[in-house]
């Protein structure tokens, strides 16, 4: 098979993007840029997850795991982006590969079959938000005039929410969720087929909607063949939009997805590893890349050569492009391009080429997914790290480096989507939460959180003299919905009241904090058990905020910049041979455990946190622990002992798959740097210890997914990639009766976590949701929707309006006849002229999307 490409290389020598000194090289970060006018242009970090399909984007995420670097370049495409854009994106990701030492990963995103990774980026905006447009029609996402907009929610764990071009029955299903937004009422309606967690998804951004709008919405949760149970105001609104008599002939009853799409070979344990010979040029200007077919799995390392470069096709599940260190900067700057002439060589049709995800990886900087296809791995200079080895690579460097704040002020753009704003020792002030209104926390207590709390975080630093803020507002795992719409409520409030309105906002859920928010705290914070009785649900508790005679903490260290210490029960048996504990004794005596597999950073950690309360404790190392210790933990008992890595001739991997049936067929999803709030107890999940295979039982997954997860698991087994044996030892494990060789993947483990968190109850919430809402805004939404029906999609009567010609329609709105409607000029023009410079009828012009017609309309100036 032969690929041609034209030969268009260019050196790194000179690259000289003005984008790029946003980044700081070697450090944790997060940008995103927009293909604008053949330019990269930073989108502001508040519309993160935000991407118009006419536009191409470009992403670098870079994260420190045990203090190794993991850089990722994505480009992202939209379904009507232009082939120019896409073209832009991948010479720029070519470059921004160059700038960073050709060590990330990269990848091709199409809208609608994004990876797992890349979705994963998004969870705590609630996942991605196709919207209509882009810069070329000129619609960007701040156009004041707000337009009815309907959404299409997607997903279980990393949602899409999908803005449809036309608002009408048509556009909508049975299988799924969908968001009517008209502003002042935020309908949502669930099709008879949609999924428990898309109903719950749908609700939770029906209600982030009502916070950015102050409160001043009304929701309303439609149930399909529900919908004249509506009251008469509600009915009115909905069918405004969606005339109940247009249901039964428009709406449908199924939808094709990327499920539907059919590929020669399905399996998961399709392998083929193709090497790439060296360019030939037959003097015509196009290169011919030759792909030489060399085996079918199972794959070794020893089969990759570092002189050369390889296709690894895994068929629909992908497609990896491995370039030898040895090889060629031309090899290096093609492989995108070869991968995607690869796909076309195959006879894929375009969507399929869409649906099957694209990465590029360099010798000794490999991801763990792409040496998962492995059966043998074996590392250079392995080293210790959480769940796997890692090579000691460029990649893999520590953050040592000071943060330089000099970069910021050269562009106060590049201050604000930086998430290292500063080294974090400007001035902060913390306020949590109780009884719907927050109070100021003691200064002593700053670095100190409660995971049945919520709170506020004002930091305030100085960039060239001026000011600014931020506001955190830190979400605990097992605060009320109470507490959490609170919290959201009052950040608004606080923006307003003291950082005039333009603080940037942050939402952060306990467990995912992001660098800058712990280099507040020196890179170090301590969350206990427990909170204050705060909301309707905890009405008559009392706080629980004191700690216990006797507590423990488990100190997590994901970097010498982010440790955590976390309380745990305190019993032997939350022990873990990897970490370092506090155990405290009678609020005076305090130990410093530490497990064979602990680390230096650990260790310092906890130090430090014990000398602050002006205590010296005392250093206890693994085995060498005396009868008083166990009597304190209540007795010795087994706790995790296993190694998280092995040196072994086989790099190893910890991975956790969500397996589901709901739909009909197997699903199987992989959930990047896990806890134990990642569990669903909805479902069977699949912990791959490498050498071990767990399956955990949710208490609500269905009977199906019960009676047959060992088939799950050897079927999984069998389409390994990788091809480890079949017979490994499965751990059949439920829910409420995990065993510490289970619990010690997850970090800090909360035995009463599933008894003690409030119930995610669907019915509880949507009743909670609409309890809100207010009558007088259904009665302002009814009169604006009569009173600017010229603005929506409904019938219009072209013919009733007075006709004037084109030239005077142009004329500024001043200069415009009294009765020209100056937001809907068209309907003044003859049906002749309209034709003329519409090129298409007022029937085929009214049909089309809102964004459509505008972009028709300023292309000839009636806008």
């Amino acid at each position: 098979m032969t690929i041609s490409n034209l030969q268009n290389g260019h050196s790194n020598q000179n690259i000289n993007e003005p984008a790029f000194s946003a980044i700081q090289k070697n450090k944790p970060t997060f940008h995103i840029w927009r293909i604008e006018n053949f330019q990269l242009i930073s989108i502001p970090k508040d519309s993160y997850g935000t991407f118009f399909k006419g536009d191409t984007y470009l992403i670098y995420h870079c994260t420190e795991i045990q203090k190794t670097l993991y850089q990722h370049i994505h480009i992202w495409i939209g379904s009507e982006s232009s082939i120019d854009e896409q073209g832009v994106a991948a010479y720029k990701m070519v470059e921004l590969d160059e700038f960073l030492g050709s060590a990330p990963v990269q990848h091709r995103e199409c809208q609608s079959y994004e990876s797992e990774k890349f979705l994963s980026y998004f969870k705590q905006k609630g996942g991605l938000k196709y919207q209509n447009g882009g810069v070329q029609s000129g619609f960007h996402h701040y156009e004041k005039n707000f337009e009815p907009r309907l959404f299409q929610v997607k997903g279980k764990r990393n949602i899409r929410l999908n803005e449809l071009a036309s608002i009408e029955w048509t556009s909508m299903n049975r299988n799924d969720s969908f968001l009517i937004d008209l502003s002042a009422t935020v309908f949502v309606w669930n099709g008879k087929l949609s999924n428990k967690m898309e109903k719950l998804q749908a609700l939770n951004k029906a209600r982030m909607l009502r916070d950015e709008r102050n409160g001043e919405c009304n929701i309303v949760i439609v149930e399909d063949g529900e919908e004249k149970d509506l009251s008469k105001d509600e009915l009115k609104l909905f069918e405004s939009k969606f005339p109940l008599k247009e249901k039964l002939s428009k709406l449908r009853n199924d939808v094709s997805n990327q499920d539907d799409l059919k590929f020669e070979k399905d399996s998961y344990s399709y392998l083929k590893l193709y090497k790439c010979s060296d360019a030939l040029d037959d003097g015509d200007g196009m290169v011919k890349i030759k792909i030489i077919e060399q085996k079918t799995g199972p794959l070794y390392k020893e089969d990759l050569n570092s002189d050369d470069s390889y296709i690894v096709d895994n068929g629909k599940h992908g497609i990896w492009v491995w370039i030898g260190k040895k090889s060629s900067q031309k090899e290096r700057q093609e492989a995108m391009r070869n991968a995607l002439g690869f796909l076309q060589a195959k006879g894929y049709n375009e969507k399929q080429q869409n649906a099957i995800k694209v990465t590029r990886v360099i010798d000794e900087s490999e991801p763990f997914e792409f040496k998962a296809l492995f059966n043998r791995w074996s590392e250079l200079n392995e080293s210790k790290g959480f769940g796997r080895t890692f090579s000691n690579n460029l990649i893999a460097k520590t953050l040592q480096t000071k943060f330089d704040a000099s970069i910021l002020h050269s562009n106060h753009q590049i201050a604000a989507e930086s998430q290292m704003v500063d080294d974090g020792k400007g001035h902060k002030q913390i306020w949590f939460v109780s009884n719907f209104d927050i109070h100021q926390l003691e200064p002593s207590k700053y670095s100190e959180f409660h995971t049945g709390d919520c709170y506020i975080i004002h930091y305030k630093y100085k960039l060239e003299n001026t000011e600014k803020h931020i506001l955190y507002y830190w979400i605990g795992k097992k605060s009320t919905l109470d507490e959490q719409g609170t919290v959201a409520l009052k950040v608004i409030e606080l923006d307003n009241e003291i950082c005039s309105g333009q603080a940037m906002q942050v939402r952060i859920v306990e467990g995912k904090e992001p660098i800058h928010f712990m280099s507040m705290f020196d890179g170090r914070i301590i969350i206990y058990k427990g909170g204050r009785a705060s909301g309707f649900k905890n009405m008559n508790n009392s706080d629980d905020v004191q700690l216990a005679e006797n507590y423990m903490l488990q100190i997590k260290s994901y970097g010498s910049s982010n440790i955590k210490a976390i309380q745990v029960d305190c019993n032997a048996s939350n022990l873990n041979s990897n970490d370092v504990f506090i155990i405290c004794h009678n609020l005076s005596v305090f130990y410093i455990w530490c497990g064979k597999s602990s680390t230096g950073d650990e260790r310092e950690a906890a130090k430090s946190i014990v000398l602050s309360a002006k205590k010296e404790p005392e250093i206890i190392i693994e085995s060498q622990e005396r009868a008083e210790f166990w009597n304190i933990l209540g007795g010795k008992t087994e706790y995790h002992k296993v190694k998280r890595s092995v040196n072994t001739n086989q790099a190893t991997f910890t991975r956790l798959f969500e397996i589901s049936n709901s739909s009909g067929r197997i699903n199987v999803n992989e959930i990047y740097q896990f806890t134990q709030n990642d569990l669903n107890t909805n479902d069977v999940m699949l912990l791959d210890a490498w050498d071990n295979i767990f399956l955990w039982i949710g208490l609500n997954s269905n009977k199906t997914e019960k009676e047959e997860s060992e088939k799950i698991a050897i079927e999984y087994l069998k389409s390994d990639p990788s091809q480890r044996p079949n017979d490994l030892p499965i751990y059949k494990i439920k829910q409420g009766f995990e065993p510490p060789i289970f619990t010690g993947y997850f970090g800090p483990w909360d035995f009463s976590y599933w008894t003690s968190k409030n119930d995610v109850d669907y019915n509880s919430i949507k009743q909670e949701l609409q309890s809100k809402n207010q009558p007088q805004l259904f009665q302002l939404a009814i009169k604006e929707k009569s009173l600017n029906g010229i603005k929506t999609r409904d019938a219009i009567d072209f013919n009733k309006y007075p006709k004037y010609s084109y030239e005077q329609l142009i004329k500024p709105v001043d200069e415009l006849p009294e009765n020209v409607l100056s937001e809907a000029k068209e309907v003044h023009l003859t049906e002749e002229d309209f034709m003329k410079i519409f090129k298409i009828s007022f029937q085929q012009f009214k049909e089309k999307p809102v964004w459509k017609q505008k972009e028709l309309k300023r292309s000839v100036r009636l806008f």
